[in-house]
Parts: C-alpha cells; structure tokens; sequence
C-alpha cells in the first residue's frame, strides 16, 4: 500500500513564518544592546544591523547540515558580544571606561565580593543564578528560533529573502550612511565593527603595557634615595577616604555640607594646634578600584589599570613607604577590607600589615564596610603607632564612605570604642538601598562622605600630636551619585603642627585652607611620591612635580 506523504498546513506555515519574525526581531534587540549607560535613547535604536539580513539569506540559502554549523556559529557570536556589551555596561557606570577582557577579570571577583556583601551571600547567589538562566535562554530561543527559518515553504521564503536585500542594496546605495528609504535609520555592520574595535582596543592594551615597561625602568629617585630629613622624629600617616572626590565639594547637592564640613574641621584642628594645606589632586580612575589609587602614590607611576598593577607589583621599583623605611621609620599598612591574601605585599615591603583579622575587630561587620573606621583609628594607634619602635610610616584605607553607603555606623564616644564589641548592630543607621533610585544613594553618599570628614577631625584633633598627617580622596565616586565629573579630582589635606613644613609645599597646587582653591592647578597623583621626596629634604630639592609617568602628555 504506497506511503502518501503529509503536506504541511498552512497553519503549520504561519507559525513557523511567526517563530522567524520573532527570532529575527530578537537577533536584531542583541546586536544593537547599547554598551554605554548614555546610549539608552531612542536614537541609537533607530539603526539596521546589516548583519541581521545577511544571516537570514544565509540560512534561507543553506542547506540542513551548514545551517546547524552557522546557527551555532551565530549564537556563539552574538553571546559573546552580549557578554562583552554588558560588561562594557557594568564598567562604563562603575568605572567610567570600557570593560577590559584581558587585564580585568579580577574585577569580576570585586564585583562578586561587593555584591554578595552588600545584599547577602543567598541573594547574591540567586541573583546569578537568574542571570546565567536568562543567558542560556537566549542562546536557546536564538538557535532554535533561527532553525525555523529551514520550516518555510517557498513563497515565505522568496518573500524574506527579498526584504532581506532592500537593506543590503540600500546600504550598498549609501555606502554605509543614511538609508535611502528611511534617512533617520543608519545601517552598519555590528559584528565586524564590534570586532575591529575590540581588536584595536587590545593593541592599545599592548601599546600601554609596552609604555609601561619602559616606564618602570627610570625612577628619578633611583641612586639618591631620600632620608626626609625635615621630617626626622615625626609619625607621617596618609589615610585614604574612599570616594572622597571633588564631586562632594563641587557639586550643589552636596556643596552647602562639605563647605560646613571643611570649616568645622578646619576649626577644631586649628584649635588643637594644627595648621592645614589643601591641593587638587588628579587620580588615575573613578568610580573604584581604590588600590590602583594606593599603588599610584606608592609608586610615582600612574596606574590606570589592573595590568599596569600586575607589572607594577612584580617589579624592583621601591615603594614610598619602602623609601621611608630605609632612611629609619617603621612601616605599616592598615586595610580593614582586605580578607584575603594581600598580593601586593611583597612589593610593598612593608614592616607590618594589618588586614580585617589583624585588627581583631568584635563587633558586627556592615556589609561590604567590614568594620567602622571609628574603630580602625582606634585600633591603629593601639596596635600600630602605639607599638612602633621607631618614628612611624603608615597609610591607611578608610571604608565608612564605600558604596554602596548603608547602613552607616552610629558615631561613639572615642573612649568606648575598645574592641568594637559596642557596634553590636544596634549602633547603625540607613539601609542597604537599591540603585535602581538614585536619589536615597545620593543622600546616603553624602551623609557618610560628611560623617567621615567629621570622624577625621576628630581623630586629627585627639590624636596627631606632632605627626604630618595627610588626608586625601582616592577617586570620583560612581556615576549614580553626580554622572560622571569633568575631571577625575580629589582633595588631598596636609596637617601638621610645625606651619614651616607645609610652607615647603608648592604654592602652584596648594591652599592655605581645608578648600583647596578652585583655580589651583591640580597634582598628578603620581607626583605625589617625588612631592614628599624631595620637598622634605633639610635643603628642599628643586624638583619637577611631574613623576617618571606620562602625566605631562
């Protein structure tokens, strides 16, 4: 009895026709995802991957066998480049600059730490497993949904593949600019634009590397090392306030209270016989990354990137407090974040480092922050300055005002603080406040920029003695909290009871006030090694302030 073969329905038809429409609208959505926060406007998506009907006339055209092979091939391209663009995403609106595949997968650990501290190690968790699922569920709806394109009859598929040339011949027309049919619609090559762009941004890469190289084999400082004669006898202490940009100063949300904020402090160190001097300091990043910040100070070398980091720590070049240590100060690092093993160390050559475990803290962490800085000042000239045998050399990383700003610590009286047992997690205020609102992130920014501002003063006030004490931002903050700043400044503060010290200091970059003037020329982070080397000599050298670096460019 002959076999009769079944002829699909119409109906069948139709839906693999719909299946098509939508699974070329969905390739379309992934090619042109934005990797910019500031590309979310309708304009941007007013655009024609020409990559979107090539594909199409390929699988129409192909048979069984090579359309699986170009699906796959498809799928795996447009994955990686959604990968890549949300990457772009997360770095462009944290760090104000392209996420670097090659140097910066670190940076996906931060995050991870960051989160999972911030809304809970379950949280964190879920929120990941929701993201791989989703991913896999696009690569899923994208092969399948392009092998549906094999499911349609001849008239569907003679119709598709006419749509598909109108672009094709249109941008041929118009040599890639306006279309001609539609001139607000721009049509390009997605994928190998995006591949020419990554490819350039890799020899970039391998170009600054190169620079970099040659950079760290000329040090100013190399054969005259500095013995900071003006200094002998004196503590010096940097302590680092996170996020602590001139966004804060500058800004009119936020400018009333560090005005009233940089004069209360100025007050209460005057009265307890400090005098201060304040510049401009340029960083090499924004939004985080705060040991690229460190490393740029220690090293007289502006390090920008984690690459720069990695080639920097595995080098000769001595460090500031390595300089320090040599000419007769003990030497120590203070970071209440650092959980792990500090890598850096070894370059660092420090005589002693005090981690989270270090400081024996007692009280109850919050969140990212993993103890207040109330007690990490305390703990520091209990364990630190109190116990150094020689004048000491330290550089401390305060947390209070890292994102992402909540809950904040309840200020104590300094007598009570002991072992932190008093932050027992009834001493707190705020919340764990989502992103997704600026305005309460904003707030929370600035109450803990100011509360940590107050908690210097104080510590200067109560604690300095005869030390030179400087106080200074690491970067801008993230974008959330004033989008991103025309420059990439910090204030840095020096104190010290002996006004003749601060009067070495450059008038060019510094103030004789808590503001620095607005005017006043900004100093390369990078500088600030060679600045400390040479303008605290017995007989101050005559010096550029610009270190080995290419700031001057």
């Amino acid at each position: 009895m002959p076999q009769t073969q079944t002829v699909p329905s119409d109906n069948v038809h139709r839906r693999a026709a719909l299946y098509s429409l939508l699974t070329v609208c969905l390739l379309f959505m992934l090619l042109v995802l934005p990797g910019h926060p500031d590309q979310f406007t309708r304009s941007h998506w007013q655009q024609l991957p020409l990559d979107v009907p090539v594909i199409v006339l390929l699988l129409l055209l192909t048979n069984r066998a090579l359309s699986t092979v170009l699906r796959l091939l498809v799928t795996a391209a447009v994955l990686c480049l959604l990968l890549l663009r949300l990457g772009d995403l997360i770095s462009r609106a944290a760090f104000g600059r392209a996420f670097n595949p090659l140097a910066e997968w670190h940076l996906i650990q931060q995050g991870w730490t960051l989160t999972s501290d911030t809304i809970g190690l379950s949280q964190a968790i879920g929120l990941s497993l929701a993201g791989l699922v989703i991913l896999v569920a696009l690569a899923i709806l994208l092969y399948r949904g392009l092998g549906c394109l094999n499911g349609l009859n001849r008239p569907w598929r003679r119709s598709l593949a006419i749509v598909c040339c109108v672009p094709l011949l249109s941008a041929m027309a118009t040599a890639g600019g306006p279309g001609r049919f539609v001139p607000s619609l721009k049509t390009h090559w997605v994928l190998a634009d995006e591949l020419v762009e990554r490819v350039q941004y890799t020899q970039w890469a391998i170009r600054d590397q190169k620079q970099f190289s040659r950079l760290l084999q000329v040090d100013e400082l190399s054969g005259r090392e500095p013995d900071f004669s003006a200094l002998q006898g004196r503590d010096v202490i940097i302590i680092y306030v996170e996020s602590y940009g001139r966004s804060f100063v500058d800004d009119p949300q936020f400018r009333d209270l560090a005005d009233a904020r940089l004069q209360a402090v100025q007050g209460e160190t005057l009265s307890a016989g400090l005098h201060v001097r304040s510049a401009w300091v340029d960083s090499p990043i924004r939004g985080g990354r705060s040991w690229l910040a460190h490393a740029t100070v220690a090293s007289g070398l502006r390090l920008g990137n984690h690459a720069r980091f990695d080639r920097l720590i595995s080098s000769d070049r001595k460090s500031l407090p390595q300089l320090f240590r040599q000419a007769g100060w003990t030497t120590s690092v203070v970071l209440p974040v650092v959980k792990s093993a500090w890598v850096e160390g070894a370059w660092y050559q420090v005589d002693r480092f005090f981690d989270h475990d270090a400081l024996d803290y007692q009280g109850k962490d919050f969140g990212f922050v993993t103890m207040p800085d109330q007690y990490t000042l305390t703990a520091f000239e209990r364990k630190v300055r109190a116990t150094a045998e020689a004048p000491l050399m330290a550089h401390i990383g305060l947390l209070d005002s890292h994102a992402p700003w909540g809950p904040l610590p309840v200020h104590q009286p300094w007598e009570k603080i002991d072992d932190g047992s008093v932050f027992d997690g009834t001493q707190r205020f705020g919340e764990r406040y989502s992103w997704a609102r600026a305005e309460p992130v904003r707030k929370a920014y600035g109450i803990s920029v100011d509360q940590n501002l107050k908690l210097v003063g104080e510590y200067l006030a109560r604690y300095a003695d005869d030390a030179l004490i400087i106080v200074m931002g690491d970067h801008q903050p993230a974008s959330i909290i004033s989008g991103w700043a025309p420059n990439a400044h910090v204030p840095m503060h020096i104190f010290s009871s002996d006004e003749a010290l601060l009067q070495r200091l450059p008038d060019e970059f510094f103030s004789d006030a808590m503001l620095p003037a607005e005017t006043a020329s900004a100093l390369p982070m990078e500088s600030i090694r060679t600045l400390l080397s040479t303008s605290f000599e017995e007989t101050p050298a005559e010096e550029p302030l610009l270190s080995d670096s290419e700031s001057a460019t």
